[in-house]
């Protein structure tokens, strides 16, 4: 029989062991490479779909009524700026950062010949980040491909799915055993559901309810493909993890007195947070969508096997990018972007309502309805038009800072009472190319002079700073 005083010896090293493999709470910022790399022509890159959208579409002139471009951005491609970007994260005190990888610098013309010189970039990159302290969290995919596959559908091609596949198989089984956290997909909703929408709203010949849920078929492949994705890196045995990003955004009434705005809010929230969390965790779509899909989409029948296949590969970890909850009227319909308009604030932000308490809504609900899953919350920001200006070079920027200082308080309570939460990163480090809003938005850490490529470190830049020496052994 063991004695106690060794029970109690095995009892401290296995209580030491854990300790050790504790992984620390990361606290980060984030970026994707269209929006930030600039250098489109460099190491033999191929054009990308934004590349397509920005340059020869000029598709902010539609949005900003001016041409704006990523083709230079904020130059973070360049090794040079990206190792004086890298001492700004060291100052900031960080211990993640978020990226994304460019598909069209990798494998140029979407299938074929893999471009070293992208892959040896990404090795010095992630090497020097490594050496800095810094964990790089890969995005594989994040809105953009070559342009090549968007002239053959896109994801409206069945093809697209094995197009992906390929190119992520180049990705994990390069950097599989560098990188210890990767993420497939960002915001399947957003790409479809809201940009599709935006971009083609004008040459679409079909109603609107129709050609809103037009777009299921492709956001159903992306989550095939992410479910092989995650199947390859889990069969290669690696030793990190692998997940997927959503947008969420919880739904709330405009006025919670009337019964429509309440009713339209539940059915808005299932088709933007329900329709991708339901297949990831329940292995199945939510009815409520899938009638509307039999009404407006009858041809989308995904199958028995699909579904399962879904479900039986779980993401690691889920990626929340949250900013606003989705404010609705009982007149707009669900299957329209007019949610995005409602903002009852008086001093509107970029990103939509303030409202901090509805991030800690969503964690709880992960946790209550989808069996709490590891989470870290991937983007989180916001700016407002008053505030970005240098003004005796310096940035003064109070309604980010409290919108940051609040929105962190919310997502640690939420820890604090069980969810399964293991890091939050800023949307952004830097002011960048923001879509199509192009360089009119500013919702970086760091002002950054378009011109002349200067950094200048914002008020928000030293509390983010500040949250986390306070939180580092969260």
């Amino acid at each position: 029989m063991m004695n106690k005083k060794l029970f109690l010896l095995l009892c401290l090293a296995v209580h030491f062991v854990n300790a050790q493999k504790k992984q620390p709470f990361l606290w980060g910022v984030a970026t994707a490479a269209y929006q930030v790399d600039g250098n489109y022509q460099v190491d033999g890159k191929g054009e990308s779909k934004w590349d397509f959208l920005t340059n020869k579409v000029g598709i902010t002139q539609f949005t900003i009524g001016e041409k704006q471009t990523g083709n230079v951005a904020i130059n973070m491609y360049d090794r040079k700026q990206y190792l004086k970007d890298i001492e700004l994260m060291k100052e900031l005190g960080v211990n993640a950062y978020r990226m994304s990888l460019d598909w069209s610098r990798i494998i140029p013309d979407g299938v074929g010949a893999v471009n070293e010189k992208a892959l040896s970039h990404y090795d010095q990159l992630f090497d020097d980040l490594l050496a800095a302290g810094i964990e790089p969290l890969v995005t594989i995919y994040h809105f953009d491909y070559p342009a090549v596959l968007l002239q053959k559908g896109g994801w409206g091609n069945p093809e697209m799915e094995n197009w992906y596949y390929n190119y992520a198989s180049v990705v994990i089984n390069r950097f599989g055993k560098k990188i210890k956290n990767f993420i497939t997909f960002n915001e399947p909703y957003i790409e479809f559901f809201l940009v599709e929408n935006m971009l083609n709203a004008q040459n679409n010949k079909l109603p609107e309810k129709e050609y809103y849920m037009s777009q299921m078929q492709k956001a159903h492949r992306q989550l095939i493909a992410n479910a092989r994705v995650i199947k390859l890196y889990h069969d290669l045995k690696l030793k990190g993890q692998i997940g997927i990003v959503l947008n969420v955004n919880p739904a709330a009434p405009w006025d919670e007195k009337k019964v429509a705005d309440q009713k339209a809010a539940d059915f808005q929230d299932v088709l933007i947070n329900d329709l991708f969390l339901d297949p990831l965790y329940k292995g199945k779509y939510p009815k409520v969508a899938l009638d509307s899909l039999a009404k407006y989409n009858p041809s989308f029948k995904p199958s028995t096997e699909e579904m399962a296949f879904i479900g039986a590969n779980k993401p690691d970890f889920l990626g929340i990018n949250f900013y606003a909850p989705a404010i609705v009227k009982g007149e707009d319909s669900a299957m329209s972007l007019k949610w995005l308009d409602n903002n009852p604030d008086e001093v509107k932000s970029n990103v939509g309502p303030v409202r901090p308490e509805y991030l800690y809504k969503m964690l709880i609900r992960l946790k209550n309805e989808y069996g709490n899953p590891q989470v870290i919350i991937t983007e989180n920001g916001t700016g407002f038009v008053s505030e970005d200006v240098k003004v005796n070079g310096k940035i003064n920027d109070p309604l980010r800072t409290d919108y940051i200082k609040r929105h962190v308080e919310w997502a640690l309570k939420a820890k604090k009472e069980g969810v399964n939460l293991f890091g939050y990163t800023v949307w952004s480090g830097w002011d960048n190319f923001e879509w199509v809003s192009g360089y009119t938005k500013r919702l970086g850490l760091i002002y950054v002079d378009f011109d002349t490529q200067e950094r200048t470190p914002k008020q928000s830049f030293y509390e983010y700073q500040k949250i986390i020496k306070e939180n580092r052994s969260f």
